[in-house]
């Protein structure tokens, strides 16, 4: 919307006249801020601590994505143990009988695979010392001592065929988290919306409260500047002292008005101070607002407005995109219902001899060659927290499609009050002006009665009073005009774009 003075009223408005230092600095006048809306949305981007937060949110759903990328990572593991068993003799001829020391060293690579299995290699190595005879194999003697050395290299893949079945399953977290990162995206753009519309209304009401202070203490200047006629009127006799009366009991009234004006202004203040993320401070003067507000009347298509709110709003996009969670979770909970099924197999080779090398050279060369297949089978009979579950998630994605179409209803609403409130104000706005014409007229026309002689004070104070008030009435409905355009904008998603804001990472 262009900013551009009223003009009606602009050569009656001092549009940039300063504001009365703020009630709590008032015993050390401190300077005002001019503050423009630009530099207005500039300052909440940067300290808003709403804003702050959402940003938390994307780079936490980021994190979190990466953490479950983890859970296809390899691993790479192994272990030492040193073991010792004795086996008492029952006689000296007890081949079986003797100690055992087993060093094990075990080195094992693996991964879970995304369609749901897993896949590990792993080397395992004995070093075996033991005084078995049985064991050594020395069956001349009764004692022997022998080391021998005993290697496993193993390739075990284990895989479900039921439940846990498909990459749809094994990688349902991922699919939520990346779904959970879009929605976090459309949350942020719709609370930034929000954030950026309540902004620029409380601008809009700083830039309200700047022109009614500035009107109202035109009004006083306007009811001194009568005194001033008054008392002249008095000094030549036309006049009685009494009939000055009347307009210092109206400036009395007048000033009052300024006060609570600039207490509007005081409060503006701090409203914008909070979405700016700053402290409330004494010290700080108050702002005032640079851009007058100005709108042109217009009409609106509601039903393009109304389609247009249903295709952008971020907020309807973000619960439909929660729907495809909703799928998710579904397609999990019907494939639990499975019995599970899963397919285990080992092939690898082994080796055995009495140096470390040859055995290790043995185990990797495959001479002799070991494997195993086989499955797992396991089904709850009465299977209930599958079906339980199932049925819970069925409920969750019925509510969310209610919720979707309960907030298309309330887009609709929205967009045709709002389009209501357009018109409304557009009206008033063009009204208001003419009123404002009316009035000075008006004024005019009483002053020079008053010269005459043929009107009184209370006639000339009533004329400015109906001038300023025609001019509040002018700035009211245009603040209301631009206020309800904000909000159509927030509604179909178009505030952030039309502000020219671009939130990082969209």
């Amino acid at each position: 919307m262009a900013v551009a003075p009223l003009a009606p009223v602009a050569a009656a408005l001092v549009l940039f006249a300063s504001v009365t230092p703020s009630p709590l600095a008032a015993a050390a006048p401190v300077p005002d801020e001019a503050l423009s809306l630009q530099d207005t949305l500039r300052r909440v981007v940067a300290g808003n601590v709403d804003l702050a937060r959402e940003r938390i949110v994307i780079e936490t759903n980021a994190a979190n994505f990466l953490a479950l990328r983890g859970a296809f990572d390899f691993v790479l593991g192994g272990d030492v143990t040193f073991s010792r068993r004795t086996t008492p003799r029952l006689s000296a001829t007890d081949f079986a009988g003797g100690e055992t020391n087993t060093l094990r060293v075990n080195l094992q690579a693996s991964r879970a695979l995304e369609t749901g299995g897993s896949v590990a290699l792993g080397l395992t190595t004995d070093a075996i010392n033991t005084n078995s005879v049985f064991t050594c194999g020395n069956f001349g003697a009764t004692t022997s001592e022998c080391t021998y050395y005993s290697s496993n290299l193993n390739l075990t893949f284990t895989h479900p065929l039921l439940r846990g079945f498909g990459t749809e399953i094994a990688q349902a977290n991922l699919r939520r988290q990346r779904v959970a990162g879009d929605l976090g995206l459309l949350n942020r753009q719709a609370r930034a919306a929000n954030i950026m519309r309540d902004v620029v209304n409380g601008y809009w009401d700083l830039a309200y409260a700047t022109q009614e202070l500035t009107i109202r203490r035109s009004a006083v200047d306007l009811a001194r500047e009568q005194l001033r006629a008054t008392q002249a009127q008095i000094e030549v006799g036309r006049l009685a002292p009494v009939d000055a009366a009347a307009v210092e009991r109206a400036i009395a009234d007048r000033e009052q008005e300024v006060v609570l004006s600039e207490q509007a202004v005081f409060l503006r203040t701090m409203d914008l101070r909070r979405q700016f993320g700053m402290p409330s401070d004494p010290r700080l003067g108050n702002f005032t607002a640079t851009d007058v507000p100005t709108a042109q009347p217009r009409d609106v298509d509601v039903m393009a407005e109304i389609q247009h709110a249903l295709e952008a709003s971020p907020q309807l996009r973000s619960l439909k995109m929660g729907l495809k969670l909703n799928q998710i979770d579904l397609q999990t909970a019907a494939i639990n219902l499975r019995p599970r099924l899963d397919f285990v197999g080992q092939f690898g080779s082994t080796g055995r001899n009495a140096d470390l090398l040859d055995t290790v050279a043995t185990t990797a060369g495959l001479d002799d060659l070991v494997w195993s297949a086989g499955f797992n089978f396991q089904v709850p009979l009465e299977n209930r927290a599958a079906i339980g579950q199932y049925r819970a998630t069925e409920l969750g994605a019925r509510r969310s499609r209610l919720d979707a179409g309960d907030l298309e209803l309330a887009i609709r609403d929205s967009v045709m009050r709002l389009a209501v409130a357009i018109r409304t104000a557009s009206r008033r706005v063009e009204l208001a002006r003419s009123t404002v014409t009316y009035a000075e007229r008006n004024l005019e026309a009483e002053k020079a009665r008053f010269a005459v002689g043929r009107s009184t004070n209370n006639d000339v104070l009533l004329r400015q009073q109906e001038l300023k008030s025609a001019q509040i009435q002018v700035v009211r409905a245009t603040i209301d005009l631009l206020s309800s355009e904000t909000a159509l904008s927030a509604v179909s998603g178009d505030l952030l774009e039309r502000f020219g804001i671009r939130l990082a990472g969209s």
